[in-house]
């Protein structure tokens, strides 16, 4: 059980971060690109790289360049169960996955 429950603390310690929680939160409605992860989050773009890069290093997120465009999701069903977690724990027992951050402000579905 332990080297579960190391993997379990290094995932909750890199998502402990608020923008790399929010970019993961994000996410849970599927993959996104770098430009609308930042026009959803108000995210500076070079800070935004910043932790997608480390939630990349930290085999949370997944990459996919297309042309220009890199596209990111979370890597696996574990970290997408824990971050749907949270943000339901957060948002509240109806948070809906696809729900985006923006939406929320609109009050619709993006």
């Amino acid at each position: 059980m332990e080297p579960l429950a190391r993997e379990a603390t290094a995932l909750l310690k890199s998502l402990s971060h608020p923008d790399r929680l929010m970019v993961c939160c994000q996410l849970r409605g599927g993959e996104m690109s770098v430009g609308q992860l930042e026009a959803q989050l108000e995210i500076p773009q070079p800070r935004l790289s910043r932790e997608l890069a480390k939630l990349r290093e930290e085999d949370i997120l997944a990459a996919r360049r297309e042309g220009k465009v890199v596209h990111y999701s979370l890597v696996d069903a574990r970290v997408h169960a824990l971050v749907d977690a949270i943000c339901k724990v957060m948002l509240g027992p109806d948070a809906d996955p696809e729900m985006r951050v923006g939406a929320e402000r609109a009050g619709e579905k993006q």
